[in-house]
């Protein structure tokens, strides 16, 4: 893609191709941030980091959101520019072409890309997927600027085509950015799979209640914290079998995940710390739909 890309603006010399150059080139160094990221991500935790690397992978999806801002900053300064100082487009046709093998080989990474998310649900390979779905509208977009420039002699719409790219993807960066910020500050996971989390703790037939559901991810990882109600006279024995049990309920949805589960007896008056307060638990404070 950034061989075909190369020819087509050094051929076309169009804003437009060089924006979609530019943002190849990025994916280039990218990529092998994130290869990189996604193999330190899966070392095995060590003693030092006992949650292990997961969250390297928010990290590099962080860089990329950097990377494309900076990249759409640059497009936006030489695209209006371009529009001050209007610049002839040549052989827009072999450009066209170009771009269209572009696309062709851009739904096949796609494809590719949107199978290893379903079975790792990487927030790097999602980030990626993301940016390059974008790249092929894009590409669309190019094929027709470079069209109209080159047969309706609109030398406007190619520099203003890859304004509306800048814009595109700084919009695109923010989604990435937001995202792999809420994963560094362990944000909770939706409020679906924590209902769906309490749903599998309660499906066991011991289980009388749960609350302080806890959960957040890091990269392919989920942690998931939760206490119990169980009958206050059971044995030891019996509540931790039925805990284990419990747990092995979970960890059936959530192959990947890591999850602890604390027994309580049913009725037992609760003492907890949370947001770094300490004290009886006032019923509504500090509870969501599924605590």
């Amino acid at each position: 893609m950034l061989g075909m890309k190369i020819g087509a603006w050094a051929m076309t010399d169009s804003m437009s191709v060089l924006t979609s150059l530019m943002d190849s080139i990025l994916d280039c160094s990218v990529g092998v941030t994130n290869f990189m990221a996604v193999r330190k991500a899966l070392s095995p935790a060590s003693r030092s980091h006992r949650f292990g690397f997961g969250k390297i992978e928010p990290l590099a999806a962080l860089a990329e959101a950097v990377f494309l801002f900076g990249v759409a900053i640059m497009i936006l300064i030489e695209a209006v520019d371009r529009l001050r100082y209007p610049h002839p487009v040549a052989n827009t046709e072999w450009g066209a072409w170009a771009m269209a093998g572009v696309i062709v080989l851009t739904g096949g990474l796609l494809a590719y890309q949107r199978h290893v998310i379903r079975l790792t649900g990487s927030l790097v390979v999602r980030a990626e997927a993301i940016h390059y779905t974008t790249d092929v509208v894009i590409h669309v977009g190019i094929i027709i600027s470079l069209l109209l420039t080159g047969l309706a002699g609109m030398t406007w719409v190619d520099s203003a085509f890859a304004l509306g790219v800048a814009v595109y993807l700084a919009l695109n960066a923010k989604t990435i950015l937001g995202e792999s910020v809420g994963i560094l500050l362990d944000r909770e996971l939706s409020d679906a799979e924590r209902h769906k989390i309490r749903d599998l703790a309660l499906s066991h037939p011991e289980v009388k209640g749960v609350h302080d559901l806890r959960t957040r991810s890091a990269g392919p990882q989920i942690f998931i914290q939760l206490h119990v109600e169980m009958n206050p006279d059971l044995s030891l024995h019996d509540a931790h079998r039925y805990t284990e049990e419990t747990i092995d309920i979970i960890l059936a949805a959530y192959p990947s995940a890591e999850v602890q589960v604390h027994e309580e007896p049913v009725g037992m008056s609760r003492h907890r710390s949370w947001c770094g307060m300490t004290g009886p638990v006032i019923p509504g404070q500090y509870a969501d739909a599924t605590d």
